[in-house]
Order: structure tokens, then C-alpha cells, then sequence
């Protein structure tokens, strides 16, 4: 059974009180009696109410000045007063007194049933917001609750994605090892040199989980960063055997997703091996440009250039069957980019290609199955 729901009455006399009493007395109602204003607003700072039955003619302070004073109470601004009066009043008056925040007025000598109908649609609409504003706040705590529970959840995933990352990473970089220990065991150069090709496409897989388990976002690769790690790692691999090469770097920050960041890091890692291997051979010192661009349509543009003594002519490119460039362009064609070289005081590679998964082309995979 639900709690009787509070009634404030406020009369200066107090026959009237008892008048008001008598009518409205039910096991739903909580009738609290007030004579003056400030046993009315003491009344209000303790309890809540449905609705106020307030005569207008009080001493002191009238009907419609209290009213005033209730409504400049936030919590009570939508608190429904009903007057109550036993003189005529011109629309002045009656239009004062809805301004005061009445929503009803009833003469007096009081119909009885007129004011318990009045009284009880007010109580009425009382509980029901009283009802609503319980089950919103069970459904607000609820929804605390079940987002409390998805967080977790999702701390959980991120945890898991990590250790993921960082075991992926640690296989990888094993196998990198192996493959390292088996070339310095390696008997022939080329055979030797096949061997550290694999382990640096394998080290730039790795170091794509590497940057993935140390950034917050698990899911997208920081492209600049991982350029710049993986640039700086193949030149220290490389430096005893080549003459001195300057690296100018100018990358502007672009996120990649994790599958199509390993493809471009297989692609740069090509490129870069590529220019430490063969560029500069003969010379006393080299230098290598790299450029990372995006563009507002979500392309990204890479321009690797290095002012070594580029290919032998005549070439056409494409059709150059090293397995490091037929590496990159099928990665290219997977990736739905394109890929133009070009001899500039060296050679000259621009990628571009759409930083969107949705962007890639069809796989092309006649080269795939000829590797």
C-alpha cells in the first residue's frame, strides 16, 4: 500500500481548517493545517506536497503573496495552488492570481465534491510523477550499473588485446632472431642476404604490435611514428655496410587500422632495404628523403627519394621481377593505391592511397602465387 500523499490546507481561521479537513479526510491523504504564511513555508521546507488549498483573505500576508513566495522556490515552482474565496473578484483579480501560480479557484461556500474531484487529480498527477521520476532514477542507476559493467568489460578486452599485441610482438621478433642467427650460418651471400631481407619484413610486422601495445588506441597504427621507428632501425642494421646516408624525415601525423599499417610497413621496408642495399654502392655519402602527406579526402601520400645512382636504363619498373618490388606491388594493389617511380638525381617512389579500409581494391593475387 502506497504512503498517503501530503495535502498542505492554509486558512487564517481555523473553523475553516476543520471545514477543509472534514471534506478532504481519507486513508490517501496527509492533511497538514497551516494559519499564517510562515507556518505554510515552514511547512514546505519539510515536506513535500501534491497540492496547496489556500485562502486568498489572510492577514498580514495575503493568499496571493504567499503564493509569490512559493513560487520562488525552485522546487516548489510547478507546485499546484488551488484558491480558495468567499468575494467576487473582477478578471484583475482572477488574472493576478493565476500570474501568483494558481491553477484553479473555487468560491466559497465550498462544493464539497467539486473540491475533493479538484484536489484528487492533482494527487493523482502527483503520484504519477512521483512514479516516474522513481523509475527514472531506477533506470538511470541501472544504466550506471550496466555501462559500469561495460567498461570493465572493454578494460578487460584492452588488457587482453595488449598481451596479444606484446606476445605477437615477442614471436616475431624470435623468429627475427632465427632467421638473423641462420644468415650469419648461411655458406653463400645471397643465401645470406635472403635470410636478413625476411627477418627485417618480419621485424616490420613486429614493430607495427610493438607501437600498438605501447598506444592507447589499440585498433589504428600511429603511420609517422612507426615510419620513423622502423626507418631508424633498418638504417642501424645497415650502417657498417654503406657509405654515410643522411635520412630527412618530414611526416605529419595519420592513423592507419592494424592490417593495412602492416601492408604499408612491408611496403616501406622494400623501398628503404631497397636504397641502404643498392642506392649509394660506390659512393662516399648518400641522402634519402621521406615525405608522409594527408590530404582532407583521406588520403595518405608517401614519397620516398634517395639521390643514389637510381636503376640501370632502359626500365620499366613494373615489370621488374626482384622479389622486394613484386612484393610491393601487389601490397600496392591490396591496399587499392597506386605507386609511380620516377629518376630524379636518383629514383623517386610516390605511394598514394586511401586511408580507408572500405577504399582497398580487389586482390590482385597472380603475383601472390608466384612469389
Amino acid at each position: 500500500m502506497s504512503e498517503p500523499t501530503n495535502i498542505l490546507l492554509v486558512d487564517d481561521q481555523a473553523r475553516n481548517l476543520d471545514s477543509l479537513e472534514a471534506i478532504l479526510s481519507s486513508p490517501d491523504y496527509h492533511l497538514f493545517r497551516a494559519q499564517s504564511a510562515n507556518d505554510a513555508l515552514l511547512a514546505l521546507l519539510a515536506h513535500d506536497f501534491a497540492v496547496i488549498v489556500l485562502d486568498i483573505r489572510m492577514p498580514e500576508v495575503s493568499g496571493l503573496e504567499l503564493a509569490q513566495l512559493i513560487k520562488q522556490r525552485k522546487k516548489n515552482q510547478h507546485l499546484p495552488i488551488i484558491f480558495l474565496t468567499a468575494y467576487l473578484q473582477d478578471d484583475k483579480d482572477i488574472l493576478e492570481g493565476y500570474g501568483a501560480g494558481a491553477v484553479d479557484y473555487l468560491s466559497k461556500p465550498i462544493n464539497p465534491l467539486i473540491l475533493k474531484s479538484k484536489v484528487a487529480v492533482f494527487v493523482e498527477l502527483y503520484r504519477k510523477t512521483c512514479e516516474l521520476a522513481r523509475l527514472n532514477e531506477q533506470m538511470e542507476s541501472e544504466i550506471e550499473e550496466r555501462v559500469a559493467q561495460i567498461r570493465a568489460s572493454l578494460q578487460e578486452k584492452e588488457i587482453l588485446l595488449k598481451e596479444v599485441h606484446h606476445r605477437v610482438k615477442n614471436n616475431m621478433q624470435i623468429i627475427s632472431s632465427l632467421l638473423s642467427l641462420q644468415a650469419e650460418r648461411a655458406n653463400d651471400g645471397p643465401t645470406q642476404m635472403n635470410f636478413r631481407d625476411l627477418r627485417d619484413r618480419v621485424h616490420s610486422m613486429a614493430l607495427v604490435h610493438e607501437k600498438l601495445y605501447q598506444s592507447e588506441n589499440l585498433a589504428r597504427v600511429q603511420i609517422a611514428d612507426y615510419t620513423r621507428s622502423l626507418i631508424g632501425d633498418l638504417y642501424q642494421a645497415y650502417a657498417s655496410g654503406m657509405p654515410k646516408v643522411q635520412l630527412h624525415l618530414d611526416l605529419e601525423s595519420a592513423q592507419m587500422p592494424v592490417d593495412r599499417a602492416i601492408s604499408f610497413g612491408l611496403i616501406l621496408n622494400e623501398l628503404a632495404t631497397n636504397a641502404f642495399k643498392h642506392a649509394f654502392h660506390g659512393r662516399d655519402s648518400g641522402e634519402i628523403r621521406i615525405t608522409l602527406q594527408t590530404e582532407p579526402a583521406g588520403v595518405i601520400r608517401l614519397r620516398f627519394a634517395d639521390d643514389g645512382r637510381g636503376f640501370d636504363e632502359p626500365l620499366l619498373w613494373e615489370s621488374v621481377d626482384s622479389l622486394g618490388l613484386r612484393l610491393v606491388r601487389m601490397l600496392t594493389r591490396q591496399l587499392g593505391g597506386q605507386l609511380e617511380m620516377r629518376r630524379e638525381r636518383g629514383t623517386t617512389f610516390e605511394l598514394s592511397l586511401k586511408n580507408d579500409p572500405e577504399a582497398r581494391a580487389p586482390g590482385n593475387n597472380e603475383e601472390a602465387g608466384s612469389l
